[in-house]
């Protein structure tokens, strides 16, 4: 798997930030038709748990995702393979298991386990980007809620690890 630059990754979030809600409209759209089932992923997972922020956030930093990874060389636009659903399954599946044998992980070493989980992910630049940007400060007017960071960490991860089979 080729490694993504991390200057492709600034550029894309930075593009990003700066789209009008016109051109993110386009964007998901354009996701919409290419990966009809990760977009559904983003936008269905975990029920009523999420808020909007929460779920916008999301879809937000899936999209990013998607558009990273679809780009893997600085500027060389890539159109990736359509995820099916045994790719997103077997990705659940394997990220529920991660999980699980984080369950009695003292809070000491579940900050250790994140970073080897970030080291080894096919992808750890931009993992580490999607954690680093879940875990700032929202904005004023946006409630993430702490409990639910690592969930989306989860879910986000799930979607990097689709696209990197």
């Amino acid at each position: 798997m080729k490694e993504i630059h991390p200057d492709v990754i600034e550029e894309a979030f930075k593009k990003m930030g700066e789209m009008t809600p016109k051109k993110v409209h386009e964007i998901i759209e354009r996701m919409d038709k290419e990966q009809p089932l990760i977009l559904g992923y983003l936008m269905g997972v975990d029920g009523d748990a999420l808020n909007m922020d929460e779920r916008e956030v999301l879809l937000y930093l899936g999209v990013v995702v998607w558009q990273i990874i679809s780009r893997k060389g600085k500027g060389e636009d890539t159109p990736l393979p359509e995820i099916t659903e045994d790719i997103l399954d077997n990705a659940v599946k394997s990220n529920e298991k991660m999980l699980e044998s984080l369950e009695n992980v003292s809070s000491d070493d579940f900050t250790d386990s994140v970073g080897k989980i970030i080291k080894n992910n096919s992808h750890p630049e931009l993992l580490k980007v999607v954690v680093e940007t879940l875990m700032e400060e929202p904005e004023d007017d946006c409630v993430i809620r702490d409990e639910n960071k690592g969930m989306m960490m989860i879910y986000l991860k799930t979607v990097i690890d689709c696209f990197s089979r």
